[in-house]
């Protein structure tokens, strides 16, 4: 596929694609909806209501780079720091960073009303990423194509200063103390119609859990229901060019449910002080993987 920029264009959701797949989602809440007691706001009574009141992350809870969640009970109880340098970790942080940079710069030209064409044509930020700055400059262009370009559409088919798909609202801070979460959760995006979640690497079902998380605590701290979200995975470091997957997911009563019993056990290993012990097998992308393994 030719393209100037050298990105691989997946495509993300367009607004057209957006609707679609919440029509979709839709069609599932209707055939298992979410009942009160499992919603955020339900935080004053089980199963919702934690054991106790740790300020857990939502990496300790609903990851599960560690089967057994050992790599909680070092963190908490032993006070092993853990490797948080690992490559694929570095990655993450650096394609967070980006997708912020970009939608902060696009958010800034379509509320000053400026020429999207001529604005992508002055963008050349410094992003700082060391030896991942080709691949950041890429993911930046793509970004910002895509949600110019959607906005110059915008404007020439209704006229003035239509916004178009307008961009993420990035890195939201959400308190979810009142389920025995950190107060200072970070969500990755937070879009008009849904929740973003932006991952890097293979799709792991334990995602959905993590946005399910953010839901349970957008609601507990906002009162308003957050039944739909989206995971976003950003990839093709090695190929040198940036593909993207779009995964829509209803926040259903089941992962919800999931979410709750996996923020419980992990209470338990921590109230209990016990070492759930090693897994059959150890992800070498746990921080705590040299730990375990005696390294």
């Amino acid at each position: 596929m030719d393209n100037i920029l050298g990105v691989l264009i997946i495509p993300m959701l367009s607004q057209a694609e957006m609707f679609r797949s919440l029509r979709k989602l839709h069609g599932w809440r209707s055939s298992d909806p979410v009942p009160e007691e499992l919603r955020g706001w339900s935080y004053h009574r089980p199963p919702v209501r934690p054991r106790s009141y740790l300020g857990l992350s939502m990496h300790e809870v609903a990851y599960l780079y560690c089967p057994t969640k050992r790599d909680v009970y070092l963190r908490r109880i032993m006070k092993v720091k853990g490797d948080w340098d690992k490559p694929h970790i570095q990655l993450g942080s650096l394609v967070h960073k980006v997708v912020g940079r970009a939608s902060r710069d696009v958010a800034l030209v379509a509320l000053s009303g400026q020429d999207p064409v001529e604005a992508f044509s002055s963008f050349n930020p410094s992003l700082e990423c060391g030896e991942m700055e080709e691949y950041c400059r890429k993911l930046y262009k793509f970004l910002t194509l895509t949600w110019l370009s959607d906005t110059a559409r915008s404007r020439a088919v209704y006229g003035g200063e239509a916004l178009g798909l307008f961009p993420w609202v990035s890195e939201i801070r959400v308190d979810g103390s009142l389920l025995g979460l950190s107060n200072k959760l970070s969500i990755d995006a937070l879009g008009s119609l849904a929740l973003v979640e932006v991952k890097t690497g293979k799709r792991e079902d334990f995602h959905k859990v993590g946005l399910t998380g953010y839901a349970l605590a957008v609601e507990s701290s906002l009162e308003v229901p957050v039944d739909f979200g989206f995971l976003v995975y950003f990839n093709g470091v090695g190929k040198g060019e940036v593909e993207v997957q779009v995964d829509p997911v209803y926040v259903s009563p089941d992962l919800r449910k999931e979410f709750l019993d996996r923020r419980d056990e992990v209470v338990d290993i921590v109230v209990s002080q016990r070492d759930p012990g090693m897994p059959p097998t150890c992800p070498e992308a746990c921080p705590f993987y040299s730990t375990c393994n005696g390294r």
